[in-house]
């Protein structure tokens, strides 16, 4: 089943908007009535057809007409996806309205004992900070939700809600007004991206540790649903704190809540219950199986799994990925329970260092018993970073110091 939450517009020519209120119930009238209503109804219906399929015809005809002439088709419109060349169809990442990264910016979470808010409170207290984002690709819009950082205009989102988009542009969801958007980076397998809007004065969340939730916390997730919902806010608990969950094909681990997460909701902010985002809402579980309904089971990325990626991200423009050079998995029949190497891959710092059936028990004093536990401290240390690691081999144990490297920079 699909577990992601972007919204995609089938032929992107337009953007839906709310429901129209059902109209009011209307006295009976005479048939007469009625019969005249609907000739006036389909006459004027008719003429509307015909003013617009000329009107269709002749913007189709001046598009084509600067295309042979090599002039752009008039400014005032938008261009129809469906009329992008096809050559613009084999999209790459280059594709997309690049930025310039800044080192001097960082995301810094909130360490202080925050005041638990009302719900309204918290509302006001977030809302300027989330923001509507729409990319345009040759298929048409993606439109899911963003969380600002800074007020120089950073923006988080999920990277799968801009995707094979050739132009991003971001709403703010207090006052609704619109800004170009660029991307400065991205990381596909943990499914972040930053963007900038060239402002200065907007509203950064206050974004806190993750690591501080428990189950069963009160969270709030704030977005825009079904991608013209916006500004909608849901409440739920915490449910899990490190859930496994393949998403598309990644394996991730998540914060899983009760909070009500929907189409649109990607890249939007999970927020605790003083108004600190602790996670970027990402994908549900959801659908029929075996004749079992999937309900109540949403997920979000941890802001601090996610922290030293969006500061290397503001940083370079790039992501990277800490790695000892090992292929391993958790061993949950061995005791002690940790971390048992399959295979050490050459040319890596762990080659010479470790060895196949190597049981890795602690990282840096932290202990390690499933994959994750192990790269939080990885990511954590950094590219560079020195790693310390206790290793039962053959029965006795050893300790064993690696330095870490830059395994996306091999593929």
């Amino acid at each position: 089943m699909d577990n992601y939450l972007s919204h995609r517009w089938p032929d992107g020519t337009g953007r839906p908007g709310p429901a129209a209120p059902r109209p009011a119930p209307r006295r009976r009238k005479r048939r007469v009535g009625r019969t005249l209503l609907a000739l006036a109804a389909g006459a004027l219906a008719l003429a509307l057809l015909t003013v617009g399929a000329y009107w269709g015809a002749f913007r189709l005809a001046e598009y084509y007409t600067a295309q042979a002439g090599g002039a752009e088709p008039s400014a005032d419109l938008p261009r129809p996806s469906s009329l992008i060349p096809q050559g613009e169809s084999a999209w790459t990442s280059a594709d997309f309205p690049w930025g310039e990264p800044d080192p001097s910016v960082q995301l810094l979470l909130d360490q202080a004992d925050g005041r638990e808010l009302r719900p309204q409170e918290l509302y006001r207290k977030v809302l300027p900070s989330i923001v509507c984002v729409e990319a345009e690709s040759s298929q048409g819009y993606s439109v899911g939700s963003g969380v600002i950082m800074s007020a120089s205009g950073y923006i988080i989102t999920n990277y799968h809600v801009i995707e094979k988009s050739i132009s991003i542009e971001v709403m703010l969801l207090s006052d609704q007004s619109y800004y170009e958007a660029v991307v400065i980076g991205f990381d596909e397998e943990l499914d972040i991206a930053i963007l900038k809007v060239d402002a200065d004065d907007l509203v950064p969340a206050v974004f806190g540790d993750s690591d501080q939730l428990q189950v069963g916390d009160p969270v709030y997730a704030i977005g825009n649903p079904m991608g013209y919902l916006y500004g909608t806010m849901t409440d739920g608990i915490v449910s899990s704190l490190a859930r496994q969950v393949e998403v598309g094909d990644h394996n991730m681990t998540l914060i899983q809540t009760t909070a009500a997460l929907n189409s649109g909701n990607s890249g939007g902010a999970l927020v605790d219950a003083c108004g600190r985002v602790v996670g970027i809402t990402v994908a549900k579980i959801t659908g029929v199986e075996d004749d079992v309904v999937t309900e109540g089971i949403g997920l979000a990325i941890p802001v601090t799994d996610a922290l030293p990626f969006i500061n290397h991200i503001l940083s370079t423009g790039s992501s990277f990925r800490p790695a000892l050079g090992i292929i391993c998995y958790s061993d949950l029949t061995s005791d002690p329970q940790g971390i048992r190497v399959k295979e050490v891959t050459a040319g890596t710092p762990a080659m010479g260092r470790l060895k196949p059936d190597d049981l890795i028990i602690s990282a840096n004093g932290v202990r390690v018993i499933a994959l994750n536990d192990l790269t939080r401290v990885l990511y954590t240390s950094g590219v560079g970073g020195e790693v310390e690691l206790t290793v039962l081999r053959g029965g006795k144990t050893i300790s064993v110091t690696i330095t870490l490297y830059d395994r996306l920079a091999d593929e």
